[in-house]
């Protein structure tokens, strides 16, 4: 089931990816072989199974029932965003997690709606693969794995602290296996319906999908690791995403070029100063 309820990020990279940065981290494959094959039996489930059933869930739900329930999802994981913020010295962002965690789990009925937004509480993501991308920790390898999807060694260790600062998978109460269950399966659903056409797309207009997947991942990632600041701007839509894994080579310090298959250089911890004078921001 926890590779079910993964699929949260999977959704979150294909969505937002073409809205991230145009400065990146290279995405280090050297396991590009195995990943593929990953990717192959990840497809073949996913045609069989994940896509007919979110495409069910699409036809028999309206709209705002849909919104809602995604709404309600994410309000779940408000106590582990507040605890990445807190980790990352986001003090200013913490407050907002939990002011909208309060109002939105009363005021929006366990976090149906969202007048929080309305009152100008911007939600925003953070988990701990992202805490320790902002503290200078490597990405290490690009992994893609069946369900799960994209991830890399820090991102895929990340999700284990995240599951152990999540309260509700350790919480007790009635129904309570029961409820943690009925959340992976609709959370996967959710957000597998949330990008039909999205990866629609990518099937009928890339050239090689597993490319443009990989290569949006890491420029998603490198976004929200620096949480909007810095160079930031928007990114290319996913046509426009180098389909040859060459056109994606960045010349080096000395003019050669950097393949997808050596570690990257990864963004350096944030300075005290940093963090302070964007403490505010939101993504």
């Amino acid at each position: 089931m926890r590779g079910i309820l993964a699929a949260f990020g999977v959704a979150t990279a294909f969505v937002l990816a073409p809205a991230a940065a145009s400065a990146q981290e290279d995405v280090y494959d050297p396991f590009e072989g195995f990943n593929r094959d990953m990717f192959a039996v990840h497809e073949a489930i996913d045609k069989a199974v994940l896509e007919p059933v979110a495409r069910g869930y699409r036809a028999i739900t309206p709209q705002p029932v849909r919104t809602g329930v995604r709404s309600f999802l994410q309000n779940l994981r408000g106590p582990v965003v507040f605890a990445n913020d807190v980790l990352q010295g986001e003090f200013s962002r913490a407050g907002t997690t939990a002011a909208r965690f309060g109002i939105n789990s009363t005021i929006g009925i366990g976090g149906v709606f969202d007048p929080a937004a309305t009152m100008g509480l911007e939600r925003h993501d953070e988990d701990f693969g992202q805490t320790l991308g902002r503290w200078g920790v490597p990405s290490g390898p690009y992994l893609f794995i069946p369900l799960l999807g994209p991830t890399t060694v820090r991102d895929g260790a990340g999700v284990g602290v995240d599951l152990a600062l999540d309260p509700i998978n350790y919480a007790e109460f009635e129904g309570d296996d029961a409820f943690r269950v009925t959340r992976s399966v609709l959370g996967g659903i959710s957000a597998r319906e949330n990008v039909l056409d999205t990866i629609e797309d990518i099937r009928q207009d890339s050239l090689d999908p597993y490319v443009t997947i990989r290569t949006s991942y890491g420029l998603w990632r490198y976004s929200a690791i620096q949480n909007g600041r810095h160079d930031v701007q928007d990114l290319p839509e996913f046509e426009a995403i180098p389909e040859d894994p060459v056109m994606q080579q960045e010349p080096g310090p000395e003019g050669e070029a950097t393949s997808s298959n050596q570690p990257p250089e990864e963004t350096a911890a944030p300075s005290q100063d940093a963090t302070d004078s964007n403490s505010g921001e939101t993504k």
